[in-house]
Formats: structure tokens, C-alpha cells, sequence
């Protein structure tokens, strides 16, 4: 190595599989990180009973063709009928097979919210496996490809529960010979039979046999022994559906006087009053019977809690949410939630937090229609998602005290708890699904403020995969709409550029560019010069994004004198960080270079170290094109050390990394562009950036080239 060289150390670590890491540039070394096991699975349900022949289909639809783990298998049959405790009995029983883990998520395909988006899922799979949010690549493809990349040597169980249809599992399946994918829909996901090679196991309603012994385990063996004939009449009544089963046998159980008989009698009469409504007997009416049973013979608290279920914006929930929908104190909502639990009219998933049966939710929805007046239900519904928005944004102020933020007057109607950074920022993740079907049930409710705290409470995705930055868009475009209705016109300019930049992310052009101009529009009526710059470098960021680099530039140089004016570092940093990008493109080399060494003034001016490296790099770039080799190879070390002072390796230190190859070679250093190439092309394959292989083609390049005795030379370029 050449004496003169600074050497890099980058420090930290990635946490992954088969990571490269580099102790420093000098010398590229292969950790042992500890790699997480996932164990995602739920609770299984207490007294599982039967299904001998589907957990045996399952053991063998799982096999690979070797006799190991492999394959994927749907479990296909109708609502209520048990798929998801199937399966999760089932994976418990054969978690010995996948040694490095399980995967489980419910797709939502049925029920109150929008079904997860794959690239959602995917996001959560990764971090599952070890990699954090931040970390991950920004196309969807190269998230999807590092999903497989994390699984192709590993025994993992990856459980897609209520699927919607084979577009939404199709890109969750890890295609690894050792890992077994295990979905449940009510559908029959004819695609993935075509495509993928899918054994379908059908679960139909229990046999009576497997039935009575569901009934035993909850209502015990000698009541069930006493009342033989009750028993087998309950099954019938329930039409041999689990869920069904298990909400009537436990409020038999709850009785202590008249035993299983006297609730077969009271279901059958329920039974005949639904067929009477119903257009259909089938097993969907035995079903509804059940529920209305149940339903009818709650406390007049435990109903109202029950049907203002049905007015909650999500799938999930806790327990202060729910005190605030039904305006009652903590404790008692968690008292009537941990009744309605013993009563299987909801499920617990956590300490604390509850989820309803879509089947339920939809009945819940009936009785708040039917039992709860309409003013009623529009004041539990703007309760709940005004304390969403008043908890929300006083986890947002916590976790990102700096980033702007929508100011609207928020009415403040319960106590706000106290977050630490770690807690708001678990509290946001968790809650993200209801955030957003809470913004847009704020704006149909005319609950305008609460709708724009919402929204702006999306920036949070900047935490997740740039792939599912698109993902707050609805919550967005509700929040400018609310805004609009509102009249908070600062708060709408905001909200324009958000989701604009959603739309620059889905190269939906067209729009992105017309919610920009309508920014700054309002920025210009407003007088507000942060609002109006950063419409104008949003146009130029649509332009730059095409690479059509002229029309950007002259974007940006319109922005800069107006970022001066706001008086604002940071802001007028990013301006000048982008010409530099641009100058550069265009071969303005000198002028890229004094942009970038503005930018890195502004930076240090902003205390913003990541910007700095952006910064180094800018100058290193530049430098580099001028032939100013020493001082672009000094500029490109300290922006790496800059990244690696931050904690993990992120893919931001490929470009420098790359950069340095390419000086490296130029100044003759052959075995330093070959370990910069090498650190890259490790980082870019953890994370599945497209790019990988284009990298180790030109390492293998180099490396042949520098090997004594090839003929390889010419081979040798920067580019």
C-alpha cells in the first residue's frame, strides 16, 4: 500500500447474512454478525381439536422433493371455518423443520382496511431478518431481491395469512428450495397453481366427531358428557364452523344455570329469525345467528364497546384507543375488552391490544347501524381519530423534533403520554396502519385538523424502505383535501409537496409536477419563500429524476436566491447539493465543484453530518474530474469516514466507495480499487441493489487485469 495513503476505518456493522465488512479500506475482513431468528407466529387458539387430515396434507404439501422443507401450500376455504388456526397449530407443530425461523402476517385481504401492499410485507420480512429500515434499497424490485437473497440459505416458515389474491402473494414467496410458504384465502389463488406449482389444501366445516370435541375443550368434559345431545345439536346449529363454535360454547360455559340444552333452544330460535331475514340458509346465516346470540346477551356496556368496534379505523387496536372511541375511563375499556375476549368476540394479539375477526367487525358495523344513532357513531368516530392525531403528533414532535410539521389548531381532549425517542418511534411504527385509515376516516367525518395532523404524520415512512414512501399517499391526499376544507392554506402547502414527492417516487410525472405548482401557488400568495423554494427544487427534482438535466438546472438556479432569503442553511444546502449533481452530469466540472463546496459550508453551518458527506462527496466527484486526483481522493475518504461515524454502513457509502476505485486506479493503485470494489460490491448485495453484478464485473475486470502475466491490461479503466 502506497505510505502516503490515509487509511479509512469504517467502523459499525450491518447485520445480515454473509456480510462483507471492511475493518478499513486497506483490508476487507468477514464478521460473524448474530444473525436474529424470527418467531413471528400468533398465539395458537386453546383447545385446538381435529383437522387430522389437513395438518397431514400440510406436512405433505411442505416437503421439498428431497424430503426437506420446501413448496408452498394454500389453505383455501370460507370465512370462520378455522384456516388461520389451522395453519398456526400446524407451524407450531413443525417449527423443528425451519431452524431459521418463521414469517407470519395477515395480508388483510378481508376486512375493515385496505389489503397490505407486498412491498409493506416485504419491509417488515427484512427487518425481521436482521437489516434495518434504513438500510434497505430503494427500488421495489431490489427490495424484493434481497428478501431473497436473506432466505436463499436459509429453513425459513413464511406464513401469509387471509390472502386477497395471487398479485399480493405472488412477490412475498422466497422461492429458496429450503423455505416452505404456507398462505390462507378465501379465494382459490388460481394464478399461483399456474405460476408456482401450489398444492391447495381445502378446509371445509368440521366433522361432527372433530366438532364435539371443540365444544368439550371449551365447555368441559363432564357438561358436554351430561348434554351428549345438546352437544351435537350445538355443532349442527353452527353449521361445523370453529369460530362459530367457540363464541356459542363459551357463553354456554359462562352459564350457570341451564345448561348446554337451554342455549341450543336459544340459538335455534336466533337461528330462525336470521334465516327469516336472510335470502339464503346457508352456513354464512348459521354464522350470523351465532353472533346475534352472542351479541344479544352482552351487558348493555359490553354490547355498546362491542358495536363501537365496528367505528374503529383499523383491524387493531388498544385499549386507550378505545376508552376515547367509547368515551369511557382506561380501565373499564379494558375490562369490557378482556370480557368480550372470554367471549371469542375478539382476540388478543399482544398485552394490551385486541383485534376483531373481519366476520365480526362486519357484524359489528350491523349493530352500530341498527343499535347506536348516527350522531352517536360520528362522535365516536372523530373522538378516536382525534386522539390518534393528538398521540401521534406527540410522538412525531419527540421522535423528529425538527422536520415541519402542519400547524393546526388540534383541540387537546385527553392527556398525552410521555415518550422517550425509542418509545414514540415503536409507537408510530405500530400504529402506522391505523394512522392512515384514521386520516381518511377524519376527512369523511369532516374532522378536518385531525385529518391534516394525520397526514403529516407520514413523513415517518422516511424510516422504511424508499419503495414504500408511496404508501402514505392516501393519508396525504386526504390531509390536503382537509387542509382545503379547513382553511389552513399553510398546512395544504405542506401537505402539496409531500404528496408530490409520493407521485415523483411512482414516476407519476404529471401529477407530481401539478401538486408542485399548486405549492407554489400558495407559497407565492402566502409569501412564504421556504414553501415557494422548495416547490420549485420539487419541479427540478421530477426533471432531474428523468436525467433531464437543463431543464432541472435551471429549476434549481431559480430556487437558490429564494433559499437564501429564508434563511435557512439546510434548505438552501440541498439546492446547492443538487446543481452540484447536475453541473456534474452536464460536465460543468468547475462549477459542480464550487456548488459542492457551498453545500459543505451550509452543512457544517446546519450541523448536518450526513449532509456533510453528501457534501465530500460532491467534492471528491468533482475534483476527481478535473484531475485533481490527491485532493479528490482526500475529499472521498473523509466523506466514507463520515458515514461510518454514523453507526451502520449505509448504501449512501457506495457512491464515495465507487468514486475511490476509480481514483485509485488512476493513481495506480490497483490492490486499493480492488478492496473499495469489494466493500461496494458487499454492501450493494446485502441490500440488493440492482447494481451488484455491474460492480463485480468491473472488479473481476480489474482483478484479472492486475493479476502478473495477464493480458487482461487494457482491460483496466475508471469508468
Amino acid at each position: 500500500m502506497d505510505s502516503n495513503a490515509t487509511s479509512i476505518s469504517i467502523s459499525g456493522h450491518i447485520t445480515g447474512a454473509n456480510l462483507v465488512q471492511a475493518g478499513s479500506i486497506g483490508q476487507v475482513t468477514l464478521p460473524m454478525p448474530k444473525v436474529p431468528i424470527p418467531r413471528q407466529l400468533p398465539p395458537g387458539v386453546r383447545g385446538f381439536a381435529g383437522r387430522a387430515r389437513e395438518l397431514a396434507e400440510l406436512d405433505t404439501a411442505t416437503m421439498g422433493p428431497n424430503g426437506d422443507s420446501g413448496a408452498l401450500a394454500v389453505v383455501e376455504g370460507m370465512g370462520g371455518v378455522g384456516k388461520t388456526s389451522l395453519v398456526i397449530h400446524w407451524a407450531r407443530q413443525a417449527a423443528n423443520r425451519f431452524p431459521d425461523g418463521t414469517l407470519f402476517t395477515d395480508l388483510r385481504g378481508y376486512g375493515p382496511s385496505a389489503p397490505l401492499i407486498p412491498a409493506v410485507v416485504l419491509a417488515g420480512f427484512i427487518q425481521a431478518l436482521g437489516v434495518p429500515a434504513q438500510q434497505m434499497p430503494a427500488d421495489e424490485d431490489a427490495v424484493a431481491g434481497l428478501y431473497r437473497s436473506l432466505l436463499a440459505d436459509r429453513r425459513v416458515l413464511v406464513v401469509l395469512d387471509n390472502a386477497a389474491s395471487a398479485e399480493q402473494v405472488r412477490p412475498l414467496i422466497p422461492g429458496a428450495d429450503g423455505c416452505a410458504v404456507v398462505v390462507t384465502s378465501r379465494a382459490s389463488l388460481t394464478g399461483l397453481r399456474v405460476t408456482e406449482g401450489v398444492t391447495s389444501v381445502i378446509v371445509s366445516p368440521m366433522p361432527t366427531e372433530d366438532a364435539v370435541a371443540l365444544v368439550r375443550g371449551v365447555v368441559g368434559s363432564s357438561r358436554a358428557d351430561a348434554e351428549g345431545d345438546a352437544v351435537t345439536d350445538l355443532v349442527k346449529l353452527c353449521g361445523g364452523l370453529p369460530l362459530a363454535m367457540r363464541v356459542a360454547a363459551c357463553r354456554a360455559s359462562a352459564r350457570r344455570h341451564g345448561g348446554i340444552a337451554r342455549v341450543v333452544a336459544e340459538l335455534a330460535d336466533e337461528r330462525e329469525r336470521v334465516e327469516g331475514l336472510s335470502v339464503s340458509g346457508d352456513k354464512r346465516t348459521a354464522v350470523q345467528a351465532v353472533f346475534a346470540f352472542s351479541y344479544h346477551r352482552l351487558t348493555e356496556e359490553q354490547a355498546r364497546v362491542f358495536r363501537l368496534l365496528g367505528m374503529h379505523p383499523g383491524p387493531e387496536f388498544g385499549v386507550p384507543a378505545i376508552a376515547a372511541l367509547t368515551g369511557i375511563e382506561e380501565p373499564e375499556a379494558a375490562r369490557v375488552l378482556e370480557n368480550l375476549a372470554d367471549l371469542h368476540l375478539v382476540e388478543p394479539v399482544d398485552d394490551g391490544r385486541y383485534r376483531l375477526h373481519d366476520l365480526l367487525h362486519a357484524y359489528a358495523v350491523t349493530r352500530a347501524e341498527a343499535d347506536e344513532p348516527e350522531d352517536s357513531r360520528r362522535r365516536a368516530k372523530v373522538a378516536v381519530v382525534t386522539w390518534y392525531a393528538q398521540v401521534a403528533d406527540a410522538a412525531d414532535r419527540v421522535a423528529f423534533p425538527t422536520v415541519p410539521r402542519p400547524q393546526v389548531p388540534l383541540p387537546q381532549t385527553v392527556s398525552q403520554p410521555v415518550f422517550d425517542r425509542d418509545q414514540a418511534l415503536a409507537w408510530l411504527d405500530r400504529e402506522l396502519p391505523a394512522l392512515s385509515a384514521a386520516a381518511r376516516v377524519a376527512y369523511q367525518e369532516g374532522a378536518w385538523a385531525a385529518s391534516v395532523v394525520l397526514a403529516g404524520v407520514h413523513h415517518i415512512l422516511v424510516l422504511r424502505p424508499r419503495a414504500l414512501w408511496p404508501y402514505g399517499l392516501p393519508a396525504e391526499t386526504a390531509g390536503v383535501a382537509a387542509a382545503r376544507a379547513g382553511g389552513f392554506r399553510e398546512a395544504e402547502a405542506l401537505l402539496l409537496q409531500r404528496v408530490a414527492e409520493s407521485y415523483r417516487l411512482t414516476q407519476a410525472w404529471a401529477e407530481a409536477d401539478a401538486c408542485y405548482e399548486q405549492a407554489l401557488r400558495l407559497g407565492r400568495a402566502l409569501k412564504d419563500a421556504v414553501t415557494v423554494s422548495g416547490a420549485i427544487c420539487g419541479m427540478g427534482r421530477v426533471r432531474l429524476t428523468q436525467q433531464r438535466y437543463e431543464e432541472a438546472l435551471e429549476y434549481y438556479l431559480t430556487a437558490l436566491p429564494i433559499s437564501r432569503e429564508a434563511g435557512q442553511p439546510r434548505l438552501e444546502a440541498v439546492v446547492e447539493c443538487n446543481l452540484s449533481e447536475i453541473r456534474l452530469a452536464l460536465g460543468q466540472h468547475q462549477h459542480a465543484l464550487e456548488h459542492a463546496e457551498r453545500e459543505l459550508v451550509l452543512r457544517r453551518q446546519a450541523s448536518d453530518q450526513l449532509g456533510e458527506a453528501y457534501a465530500l462527496y460532491g467534492i471528491a466527484a468533482a475534483r476527481w474530474r478535473l484531475g485533481e486526483h490527491q485532493a479528490a481522493l482526500n475529499a472521498g475518504e473523509r466523506a466514507v469516514a463520515l458515514y461510518s461515524s454514523r453507526g451502520p454502513i449505509s448504501v449512501f457509502a457506495c457512491k464515495p466507495l465507487e468514486l475511490l476505485a476509480s481514483i485509485y486506479l488512476d493513481l495506480g493503485h490497483h490492490d486499493r480499487a480492488i478492496r473499495a470494489l469489494k466493500d461496494t460490491h458487499s454492501i450493494m448485495a446485502e441490500f440488493g441493489d440492482p447494481r451488484a453484478d455491474e460492480v463485480l464485473l468491473r472488479l473481476r475486470r480489474i482483478e484479472a487485469a492486475a493479476t502478473p502475466g495477464s493480458t487482461a491490461g487494457g482491460a483496466v479503466g475508471a469508468g
